[in-house]
């Protein structure tokens, strides 16, 4: 037998194994290569708010939107999902060992499950609304445990997947988390990817039901301060958040956040445009201009949200939330309208030291529609926000609002999957080839 390694029929006997295996997937989530960093990083090359300069090899072939299938960036992020969505199919397929804890271990998976899928087909497939039925490819499904190589799937396949597994989380997971604070998965969780999921396909009726049901359930508090949603332990507002165990497990999220974006100790790779820099610190008052700085590097414009040692690393918070239900409200109107007023304000004056520039209440759809995208972008730079902005938008009703030019269903706003897929099964679809210039 292998030294060091045991079969699934050793490893997973009884329900503490099969916890135990289930709980690994929370380090793989925050893991340097998917969402502690790898996921950002991606996401942010293809957006419009940074200079290329500093880019070399695999970043600055996807800065440059060329949809090139070599490149171990892209690579090693798109494996980690797999091999998540793969820990969570042989839980499911052992799920008949839990006993007292099988809802949460359910839970678990199928929460782990549908976000990944949902974070992959993000990136390498066009978005929902790209074609009118949603049968555009997407990205291999998985709903079970093999080692076959697998043709994509639909868009929408994908996305009905997602939100199943979603739904059935919801369904399973626990009120409240195991020790106090969001570092494990709960119903909220749940809700608040539901709400990611369908404000990205514009389904705002949805979007604002869920993004309501985490706000309403009062169990987070918008931070006071900007330092606390990446800090130890500080902020209030992480709805699933994957905890910083620097002592005693040494277990670091965000790795590749502080790699790449830092700016304290050298020049980051990622530097802002003049452009984008000027946008952002465009208002005297706005707090957050303590997240830029144009003088901490000399000549370059940089971001300072993730300059510290260690963090906890939210995956969705309460100002995302707030953000969504904002957007949604004013695009569904009614009642609805006031609440999206009363939210965007609350966000507004946080970020300005008061309500010089809160909206009135009498505002119009419209208006609160531009005022929450263009807050989003400020609240969330550097989060993997931006690029995925750029393709709902457009796909809501053909807007091009990329000030690098493209239009938002070009081919190179979306990775090329992995040689190695297509080497497995020479049936398997690639992305077009070409970019976006």
């Amino acid at each position: 037998p292998p030294e060091g390694q045991l079969t699934e029929e050793e490893a997973l006997k009884t329900e503490a194994d099969l916890l135990a295996f289930s709980n690994g997937i929370y380090t793989l989530l925050g893991n340097d290569d998917f969402l502690g960093g790898r996921h950002q990083l991606l996401t942010e090359l293809l957006g419009d708010e940074y200079k290329g300069d500093r880019f070399v090899g695999d970043p600055s072939e996807i800065f440059r939107r060329q949809n090139s299938f070599f490149g171990g960036t892209r690579d090693g992020y798109y494996n980690k999902g797999y091999v998540i969505i793969l820990r969570a199919n042989i839980t499911l397929k052992n799920i008949s060992i839990a006993a007292t804890a099988k809802n949460r271990i359910e839970g678990e998976a199928r929460f782990f499950r549908g976000l990944a899928h949902f974070e992959l087909v993000r990136l390498f497939a066009q978005p929902w609304g790209f074609t009118n039925d949603n049968s555009h490819l997407g990205i291999p499904l998985r709903t079970q445990f093999s080692l076959e190589s697998l043709n994509r799937s639909t868009v929408k396949e994908v996305y009905d997947l997602v939100i199943s597994d979603l739904l059935a989380a919801d369904s399973l997971l626990p009120d409240a988390p195991a020790n106090g604070k969001y570092y494990s998965a709960t119903k909220w969780a749940a809700k608040a990817y539901l709400a990611k999921v369908y404000f990205q396909q514009n389904n705002f009726a949805k979007a604002y039901q869920y993004a309501n049901e985490v706000i309403e359930s009062n169990k987070f508090i918008l931070d006071a301060t900007f330092d606390k949603r990446f800090s130890k332990g500080l902020s209030t507002e992480g709805i699933m958040v994957i905890a910083d165990q620097t002592t005693p497990n040494q277990y670091n999220p965000g790795v590749e956040l502080r790699n790449n974006f830092r700016s304290d100790i050298s020049i980051p790779g990622f530097t802002f445009t003049d452009q984008f820099y000027n946008i952002a610190t465009a208002r005297s008052a706005d707090l957050r201009k303590a997240w830029y700085s144009n003088t901490l590097q000399a000549g370059y414009n940089v971001l300072t949200k993730y300059n510290k040692n260690f963090f906890d690393l939210p995956l969705v918070h309460l100002t995302e939330m707030k953000l969504i239900r904002a957007e949604a409200g004013a695009e569904i109107g009614g009642a609805n309208l006031a609440v999206a007023i009363t939210d965007i304000n609350q966000l507004m004056t946080r970020a300005y030291g008061g309500t010089t520039f809160n909206l009135p209440l009498v505002a119009s759809a419209a208006l609160v529609i531009s005022t929450t995208r263009n807050e989003r972008e400020l609240e969330m730079v550097g989060e993997g926000n931006r690029t995925q902005e750029i393709k709902r938008i457009g796909a809501r009703n053909g807007t091009n609002v990329d000030r690098r030019g493209s239009v938002w269903n070009c081919p190179g706003f979306i990775l090329q999957f992995p040689k190695g897929e297509k080497d497995a099964n020479e049936s398997f679809v690639l992305n077009p080839e070409g970019g976006c210039f």
